[in-house]
């Protein structure tokens, strides 16, 4: 009598779980004609004890049973909690002042309740000269986030900007149904383990015991997470040090003119500027650089000058410039004493 007790306290777990309201004299006779139909099967019960075992059809049961349960609650709950939006922005941003604007950023986030989830700083490094860049993902209280990028676009100059807003208002409702029918069912099979004496039953209530409770805890964080991204915008922020704010887009063909004019002239003068500071921060360089050409040049020399075959077109060089300069002295005397000659004449 006491199986049999034992059974039927499972059979109405069972029942509770699917929202059956069959009859008692039904669910006896689905009993004895089937054996448990969800979680546990009797085949051949002895006098000593039944043997049981789990079957595959337990999940698609179960996952049967929470859609059904879920669908029911979806429609009176999702109007209690409120709409559940996850709330996403990007932005791109130009300043003047990469410092101030970074600590002024900072500084909102704090002010408004929020955090930073991760930042990263970039450029100015040794080698070269380079603008500086920044990426933040800002956490900010969803009720706080408008107020947030207004602040921030008023600190510089937002070249881009998107939004993007997740309704799980349907998921979060579900979530919460599997949760509150995995905790019922939870309470119920720790009532049973208590009652059961049979070794077999004992172990197979464990099992299940564990399988509730591993998909609970993952509901439960499920859960969290989304409260975790209703209650706190993402803000994911990337900022750009400049050395000239981009102008908005002209309308007319002069105003374009102009600009373009105005931007080619400025690239120029910034490209010699740095072609200047360039050439000034590398002087070291071509001293080093001169020396050690003067020094290769006069050590050719001092080898070449020990060659004979130096010496020889050397020497023949000399010779031939004496040559030119003796027939360039002669054809001059020879020229002043014709007009001498004349002159006397």
């Amino acid at each position: 009598m006491k199986k049999l007790n034992i059974l039927a306290l499972i059979i109405a777990l069972l029942v509770v779980l699917s929202g059956c309201r069959a009859s008692n004299e039904m669910a006896t006779d689905s009993f004895y004609d089937k054996g448990f139909s969800d979680g546990f099967f009797v085949d051949e019960p002895t006098a000593e004890a039944p043997e049981m075992e789990w079957i595959d059809e337990e999940m698609a049961v179960e996952d049967s049973v929470f859609d059904s349960m879920a669908s029911e609650n979806i429609s009176e709950n999702s109007s209690a909690v409120g709409r559940k939006l996850i709330r996403t922005f990007d932005l791109e941003v130009e300043t003047l002042e990469f410092d101030s604007f970074v600590a002024s950023v900072k500084k909102e986030v704090n002010s408004l309740g929020g955090y930073i989830e991760s930042s990263s700083t970039s450029g100015n490094s040794y080698n070269y000269s380079s603008n500086r860049y920044a990426s933040f993902v800002c956490r900010v209280p969803s009720d706080k986030l408008d107020e947030f990028v207004n602040t921030v676009g008023g600190l510089g100059n937002v070249t881009y900007s998107y939004e993007d807003t997740t309704d799980v208002t349907l998921n979060y409702v579900d979530t919460e149904a599997r949760i509150k029918s995995l905790q019922t069912e939870y309470d119920q099979l720790l009532e049973l383990l208590g009652e059961a004496e049979n070794i077999d039953t004992i172990i197979l209530l464990q099992q299940r015991l564990t399988e509730v409770r591993y998909q609970l805890e993952s509901y439960q964080s499920q859960l969290r997470t989304y409260d975790n991204l209703v209650d706190y915008s993402t803000v994911n922020l990337n900022v750009n040090e400049v050395k000239r704010i981009t102008a908005p887009e002209q309308e007319t063909v002069w105003e374009r003119i102009q600009s373009d004019f105005s931007d080619n002239i400025y690239d120029i003068w910034v490209g010699a500027e740095d072609l200047l500071v360039w050439f000034v921060a590398n002087i070291p360089y071509f001293i080093i650089w001169a020396v050690i050409i003067v020094l290769i040049v006069l050590v050719i020399r001092f080898i070449l000058g020990r060659s004979p075959k130096y010496q020889e077109r050397k020497a023949a060089r000399k010779a031939a410039k004496e040559y030119k300069k003796a027939q360039k002295l002669a054809k001059k005397n020879g020229t002043e004493a014709a007009e001498n000659t004349e002159s006397k004449e």
